[in-house]
């Protein structure tokens, strides 16, 4: 008794079978593994992003100017920080005892970081004054100077000067000439801004409004030399 199958399709049979098993040589089936664990990463990726927050401070009511600040005034908010973190007040931390709204901050809005500061920065003001240009140059921000004025001697005619005097002990500069900034005095001068105390800033803008010759002095501990 004989089957039905012939010697030719016996011979074909095993062939047909290893045709339909690819194995994990094929190019085909490494390719399509790779691009399925590429797409899963990405997504994941892209998920991750998405998820990815920052906590910075907002305001829970308005806050103005010269108010003290605490934390009943600022809550923390998980926001996705497209411009730079250091721009706003971290959420994280706490704030310091004493802190003071420097500038007007809305209700909900997000606290910049230069909007909270010490009570004296509250109290305290920038002024610009007219110093040579040569050692303009030489100080830096930060730099801690006295501030002297030689006025004119009413008694003389053209540029004479009195003896200087001490207008303002240990004020700060708040900024100097560069080609970024603009500042300028004219012809002769160039303008450092000094941060000056609330209650000197009448006296800083008189003696410059009456042309007084002004001299930044370097204060012990302060960086810079003498204009």
């Amino acid at each position: 008794m004989t089957s039905g199958i012939t010697r030719e399709e016996r011979a074909e049979s095993p062939r047909a079978r290893r045709l339909r098993l690819p194995g994990w040589r094929d190019t085909r089936l490494l390719v399509g593994l790779l691009l399925v664990l590429l797409s899963v990463a990405g997504g994941v990726r892209l998920v991750s992003s998405l998820d990815q927050t920052t906590a910075v401070y907002a305001a829970a009511r308005p806050i103005l100017p010269g108010q003290e600040v605490g934390s009943d005034d600022v809550l923390p908010v998980q926001v996705r920080m497209d411009a730079p973190m250091a721009s706003y007040l971290d959420g994280t931390q706490p704030l310091a005892p004493g802190t003071v709204a420097l500038r007007q901050v809305a209700e909900g809005e997000l606290v910049p970081a230069g909007a909270l500061g010490s009570a004296s920065q509250a109290r305290d003001k920038t002024v610009t004054v007219p110093i040579d240009p040569a050692t303009a140059q030489t100080f830096t921000v930060g730099t801690v100077v006295d501030v002297w004025v030689s006025r004119r001697d009413p008694d003389q005619v053209g540029t004479a000067y009195l003896d200087p005097e001490l207008l303002l002990s240990r004020a700060v500069v708040a900024a100097t000439p560069t080609s970024s900034n603009g500042l300028g005095m004219g012809i002769g001068r160039a303008a450092v801004q000094v941060v000056v105390p609330a209650d000197r800033v009448g006296a800083v803008i008189s003696s410059v409004d009456q042309e007084a010759k002004v001299t930044l002095v370097p204060s012990p501990g302060g960086a810079g030399n003498a204009s």
